[in-house]
């Protein structure tokens, strides 16, 4: 009995040290975690592939066939982008001239095709060659297969492709406050903002068509053959544009007003101004008028004083200059791509855009997608419903996303459909922080009401009491009865 309690006791023992080895090594080594690559791609600028083609020739002896079948092909993958008269010797098709057809078929032709085209051309091969008694016009005939070097475009111009036109001013100079401003300078300035803010949203392929002397200088290096000849399909790639928008300013000014006093030689002086500006966004294809719309803005006013203050124009051209490239580029999203709500936690949500389409800080208007309404008479899609729902205020903005809460909800979102929920106007006077946000929601949990730390005596005697109004304070100057109002 004693010999089979020890058997059973030194069982365990064995038994407990294998299970805190196990459970040992299981702590020691790390989860496997799933392959995942999280880097930032590579931007993507378009790149160089082989098309494989076939193409047929004609000529009076079996190389000018061979060339003449190798220059459709160059023409049939990269069309209008190398038919040029010295296309042939450009890429060297004249290597196979004075070759006969047994030539023409061998490995070692093959590879002068490849040498001389500087890549353009590859795994040539010489598919059939009939002599001209065969066919009519006393021709050869060569039908060749090969790879042919063509530029593929980036990705991004698969989006809808969009020029910034010109912004023209109804006058040449812009008065802003002391000063004169020329409107061709504003007008340039204004039209690289909106360029930028509209990139940043990433919803469109913005061209540039200001051609600078730097891009220039490449294209002219790739069509003089200084690079190598496949480098030649990315001539004549230029993008077409889908929309153009374009603007003109009726008015841009901070203007200066002041007048005489009667009593003195002093003069009353303020200041004030604003901006209005007419927009269009115009199909291409169609020359179709997609969007139209009025703009304004105001620039706060200062009041008449007799001080002598002036007031910087520079920096009240950039608040007005701000005001109006964001009401441009919310204008131009609304239209083509309403920022919509892509995931929601709770009152967590995550946008579809960010960059310069949003602002931290700032309060928006939140609508409910519903039904889609149809025009009888043309049966025309006349928009979805829409009903107030929330509020947003924006937290952080990324590149591509922003991030914000909703607030004041008034509908149920658990059913909403995928972009049921889009985003609308900028709430004015409404721009909070995160770190107000929270310091308020604080003040108002930690600090108690009047009614719940007072007294009624105290309340009472409190509502009763009447402050004395402080008498305003004397002007330096003001103009005398005999002075028209100002």
């Amino acid at each position: 009995m004693r010999q089979l309690l020890c058997v059973t006791a030194v069982a365990a023992a064995m038994l407990l040290a294998a299970c805190n080895k196990s459970e040992s090594d299981n702590a020691a080594t790390p989860a496997a975690r799933p392959d995942a690559n999280v880097a930032a791609p590579v931007p993507d600028v378009g790149k160089l592939s082989n098309v494989q083609t076939t193409a047929t020739g004609y000529g009076a002896s079996p190389g000018e066939a061979v060339a003449d079948a190798m220059k459709l092909a160059i023409l049939q993958v990269n069309g209008a982008a190398v038919q040029s008269a010295s296309v042939s010797v450009k890429y060297g098709l004249d290597v196979s001239l004075n070759q006969d057809s047994a030539s023409l078929r061998g490995n070692a032709f093959a590879e002068a095709v490849t040498q001389r085209s500087g890549g353009v051309i590859q795994n040539f091969k010489l598919v059939e060659m009939k002599e001209p008694g065969v066919i009519a016009g006393k021709q050869y005939k060569a039908t060749i297969e090969a790879q042919i070097a063509k530029f593929q475009t980036s990705a991004d111009l698969q989006k809808i492709k969009l020029v910034i036109g010109q912004i023209r001013f109804d006058s040449p100079n812009l008065p802003m406050g002391d000063r004169s401003v020329p409107s061709a300078e504003v007008a340039a300035t204004l039209r690289q903002r909106i360029s930028d803010a509209l990139v940043q949203t990433g919803r469109f392929a913005v061209l540039d068509r200001e051609l600078s002397p730097d891009i220039q200088g490449e294209l002219d290096m790739i069509s003089s053959g200084q690079a190598p000849s496949a480098e030649l399909a990315k001539l004549s790639q230029a993008a077409s544009a889908d929309l153009v928008w374009s603007g003109r300013v009726s008015n841009l000014a901070y203007n200066r007003h002041a007048r005489q006093l009667k009593t003195s030689d002093r003069e009353l002086v303020s200041y004030s101004g604003g901006w209005a500006l007419t927009e269009k966004l115009v199909n291409v294809a169609t020359r179709q008028v997609m969007a139209s719309d009025s703009l304004r803005g105001t620039a706060p006013s200062t009041e008449a004083t007799t001080l002598g203050r002036g007031v910087d124009g520079g920096k009240v051209l950039e608040d007005m200059s701000t005001d109006l490239v964001n009401q441009v580029v919310t204008s131009v999203l609304r239209r083509t791509f309403p920022v919509t709500v892509v995931s929601r936690d709770g009152t967590n949500v995550v946008l579809s855009q960010g960059g310069q389409a949003l602002k931290e800080g700032t309060r928006y208007a939140m609508v409910t997608m519903g039904a889609e309404m149809k025009d009888p008479q043309t049966g025309q899609s006349l928009g979805r419903v829409e009903a107030p729902c929330c509020e947003l205020v924006v937290e952080r903005v990324t590149p591509n996303l922003s991030y914000g809460r909703l607030e004041n909800v008034r509908s149920n979102l658990e059913q909403l459909p995928v972009g049921g929920l889009q985003l609308r106007n900028e709430l004015k006077d409404a721009i909070v922080t995160k770190a107000q946000s929270t310091e308020d929601s604080r003040a108002v949990t930690a600090q108690p009401t009047e009614t719940q730390t007072a007294t009624p005596a105290a309340v009472s005697a409190r509502a009763v009491q009447v402050r004395p109004v402080a008498a305003p304070a004397r002007p330096v100057e003001s103009p005398g009865k005999s002075d028209d109002k100002w």
